[in-house]
């Protein structure tokens, strides 16, 4: 019987454990916004400046590629993404130069916000509230030249569905950015945000809306400055 009741313990603390895990419920809202390791989608950048229309095709983590496709005097303006390290390539140079994910791209969105989708693996994550209906969680970064050092999250709880998160300083407390994880749709085979409202802290809005989203595979060479310099 004392057998039996520690096995049950241990199956009931084993579960316990695997529902608090705040490192998990961030994978499953990754899961939610990514549709595979490897995939494509095209999007539109729409900001009080100018609206632009890109092509990002992503692998894992660490590999990104941005085709600029609108408007046409940007087309070549293309930028590419390897492990944290941002190229940019401008035609007019003839020439790719580095830039920081965190820096901007077009009025409140930044060049990981589009480049560097998977918060899983960047961030140590803690739970700091729970309402029932949303968990609140604080991620600090654990690499450099991050997008953004600090995040707090707020998540649906069950389907930890991403609802909305402040950006914050590299001190964890001061907002930089507020942003917003709205129009859930079906797309690339389940149902996800399709569009990120960025706000500033002038209430100043950007939009990054996905327009088209599916699974691609990509060979060695595709991730490679030579192919952002050519691509069109």
């Amino acid at each position: 019987m004392k057998t039996l009741l520690a096995v049950c313990t241990f199956v009931f603390a084993v579960q316990a454990s695997a529902q608090e895990n705040p490192a998990e419920w961030v994978k499953k809202a990754d899961n939610i916004r990514n549709p595979a390791e490897s995939y494509e989608m095209k999007i539109r950048v729409e900001t009080p400046e100018n609206n632009s229309v890109f092509q990002v095709f992503l692998q894992g983590q660490d590999k990104t590629l941005i085709v600029t496709k609108e408007p046409a005097r940007d087309k070549g303006r293309n930028m590419l993404m390897l492990d944290r390290d941002f190229h940019a390539y401008v035609p007019n140079l003839k020439r790719s130069m580095r830039l920081s994910l965190a820096q901007k791209l077009s009025g409140q969105v930044s060049n990981g916000d589009i480049s560097r989708t998977r918060w899983y693996g960047d961030y140590d994550v803690t739970k700091e509230a729970d309402n029932g209906k949303e968990v609140q969680l604080l991620l600090k970064g654990n690499k450099d030249n991050l997008t953004y050092a600090w995040i707090r999250l707020w998540l649906k709880k069950g389907s930890f569905e991403p609802l909305r998160a402040e950006y914050l300083g590299l001190n964890g407390k001061t907002v930089l950015k507020k942003a917003f994880f709205e129009d859930y749709k079906n797309m690339a085979g389940a149902v996800r945000p399709t569009t990120l409202k960025i706000e500033d802290t002038n209430k100043q809005v950007s939009y990054v809306r996905i327009l088209d989203m599916g699974k691609k595979t990509f060979g060695e060479s595709f991730f490679t400055v030579r192919n952002m310099e050519s691509m069109k």
